[in-house]
C-alpha cells in the first residue's frame, strides 16, 4: 500500500488529528479512478491515490529516430516492473527493454478547485521510468505494452526513409478540463497521424479544472497513438516547481539532439525543430545559435527535403497576443537559406494561416481546448493582409507529407474542415 504524505492527507480534506501521523499511515481502501491515480472518498478513511498496479501516468513515446525510441511512464511505487515489451506491427518476435528509474519527491499537492472529479497531483515520491528501445528497424511501426500493466500500451513508428509519405498532427494550448480538447484530439487522430507536435501550454492549473493527472487520463489516446513532441509554453510554469517537477520530468529531452527544452528530430527527410519561447530565440541567444547551426547541418544531409520549426509564442499574429518581429527579422533569412517550409506557433487561442511572399507559411494552431481568444484584435498590423485564413475555433491541423507536396487540413472539434492547403516542397 502507498504511504500518504502529510500534504496529501491534508489535501484529501481530513482532520489534522487524523493526519498527524500521515507519514506512517498506509491506505486501507482500493478505490480511486480507473486510471490508477485514485482520489478522495470513503467513510473516514484514506483512499489510495495510486492503487495497484501502481502505474499512474502513461506510457508515451519521445525521442524517435531511425533505430531508437524512448518510452516513459510514471509509477507511484518503487518496485514496479520496468519492462516494456514491443513487437513490429507487421509481426515478429517480441522484444523487451527494461527502463531506467529516476525517483522524484514532490512536496506540494495541487488540486483542481473547480473540478471535483479531477484527481489531484499529490505530494509524495514518484518513479519516472524511461526505457531505451534500440536496434529498431527504419520506417517501421511498433506496438508495445508495459510489463507492470499490459493494459497500458501504445504504438509508434521509427523515422522513415527520405521521400516517404507520412502524416503528423499539430495542436496547442490543450485544456481538457474545459471539455473541448478530447473532441479536437479524436477528430485529428481519426486521420491516423504518425506523430503529434504540440505548441505548448500543455496543461492549465489556472483554469481550476485540471491537474496533470487529469490531463494524462484524458490525453492517453493521443499519447498511445504515436510519438509526442511538445514545445514549452508559459503555462508550463504556473507553479514554482511545475516546469522542473512536472513538464520537464514528463517531456524534457524529447529529442536526441538539443537540450531539455529545445530539440530536433526528423522523419522522411523532413526535419523538425522545437524551440522554447519562454527564453530568447532572438539574435545572439543560445537557442538561435543552436537553431542556425542545426538547420545548416540538417540541410547538408543526404536526403534533406525541408524543415518545420515550431514553438509557443508567435512571431506573427493578428490576434490578441503580441508578436516578436525582431526575432522574425533575424530568423527568417536563416529559414529561407535552409528550406524551412512551415513555422508553427501557438499561444493565441485560435487558428491563423499566413502565406508570405517569400514562400514561408506561418500557422497559429492554438485551438486545442483553451478559452478562445479574439483572433482579430490586432488585424490592423501591416502584415495581416498576408493572413489568408483564420478561425476562432477549437481545432487541430493534420499535415500530409508526400513526394513534392505538403498538405494540411484544419479540423474543427465537430469534424468540419475549416481550412485546407497544399504547398510544393522538395
Amino acid at each position: 500500500m502507498r504511504t500518504l504524505s502529510l500534504a496529501s492527507c491534508l489535501a484529501l480534506g481530513l482532520f489534522v488529528a487524523a493526519c498527524s501521523d500521515a507519514q506512517n499511515q498506509t491506505s486501507t481502501g482500493t478505490g480511486g479512478a480507473s486510471t490508477g491515480n485514485g482520489g478522495a472518498g470513503g467513510s473516514g478513511g484514506i483512499v489510495d491515490p495510486c492503487p495497484a498496479p501502481f502505474v499512474g501516468k502513461g506510457p508515451w513515446v519521445l525521442g524517435v529516430d531511425e533505430s531508437r525510441a524512448k518510452v516513459r511512464f510514471e509509477a507511484c511505487e518503487k518496485d514496479v516492473s520496468g519492462d516494456v515489451h514491443f513487437t513490429k506491427e507487421g509481426g515478429g518476435a517480441e522484444q523487451t527493454a527494461t527502463s531506467a528509474v529516476k525517483p522524484v519527491t514532490l512536496t506540494e499537492t495541487y488540486t483542481a478547485v473547480l473540478n471535483s472529479s479531477a484527481v489531484p497531483d499529490y505530494a509524495g515520491t514518484y518513479y519516472m521510468h524511461e526505457a531505451a528501445l534500440s536496434n529498431l528497424e527504419k520506417g517501421t511501426c511498433y506496438s508495445y505494452f508495459l510489463g507492470a500493466d499490459p493494459n497500458r500500451k501504445g504504438r509508434f513508428c521509427t523515422a522513415r526513409p527520405s521521400g516517404d509519405s507520412f502524416s503528423f498532427m499539430a495542436l496547442g494550448d490543450t485544456n481538457p478540463g474545459l471539455g473541448h480538447t478530447e473532441g479536437v484530439v479524436a477528430r485529428g487522430l481519426a486521420e491516423k497521424p504518425e506523430l503529434t507536435i504540440h505548441g505548448g501550454d500543455i496543461q492549465y492549473y489556472d483554469s481550476g479544472l485540471e491537474t496533470w493527472a487529469f490531463w494524462f487520463d484524458k490525453m492517453q489516446p493521443m499519447l498511445s497513438r504515436g510519438a509526442f513532441f511538445p514545445a514549452i509554453g508559459n503555462h508550463e510554469a504556473e507553479k514554482s516547481d511545475e516546469l522542473s517537477d512536472y513538464a520537464l520530468r514528463f517531456f524534457g529531452g524529447a529529442g536526441f539532439n538539443g537540450g531539455e527544452t529545445f530539440y530536433r528530430f526528423q522523419t522522411g527527410g523532413v526535419h523538425f525543430f522545437s524551440l522554447n519561447t519562454e527564453e530568447s530565440i532572438g539574435q545572439g541567444s543560445a537557442q538561435a545559435t543552436w537553431l542556425e547551426s542545426n538547420l545548416v547541418d540538417a540541410a547538408s544531409l543526404p536526403g534533406y527535403r525541408f524543415s518545420v520549426v515550431y514553438f509557443h509564442r508567435p512571431l506573427v499574429t493578428c490576434g490578441d497576443k503580441g508578436d516578436d518581429l525582431p526575432a522574425r527579422d533575424f530568423l527568417e533569412p536563416i529559414f529561407l537559406a535552409n528550406k524551412v517550409a512551415v513555422v508553427l506557433q501557438a499561444h493565441m487561442h485560435g487558428y491563423e494561416r499566413f502565406e508570405f511572399d517569400n514562400g514561408i507559411t506561418y500557422i497559429t494552431a492554438a485551438g486545442g481546448g483553451g478559452t478562445l481568444g479574439d483572433i482579430d484584435e490586432n488585424a490592423s498590423k501591416p502584415y495581416c493582409d498576408k493572413r489568408v485564413s483564420r478561425a476562432a475555433a477549437f481545432h487541430s491541423v493534420v499535415f500530409q507529407v508526400a513526394p513534392g507536396m505538403l498538405g494540411g487540413k484544419v479540423i474543427e472539434e465537430s469534424g468540419e474542415i475549416i481550412d485546407s492547403f497544399t504547398k510544393v516542397v522538395p
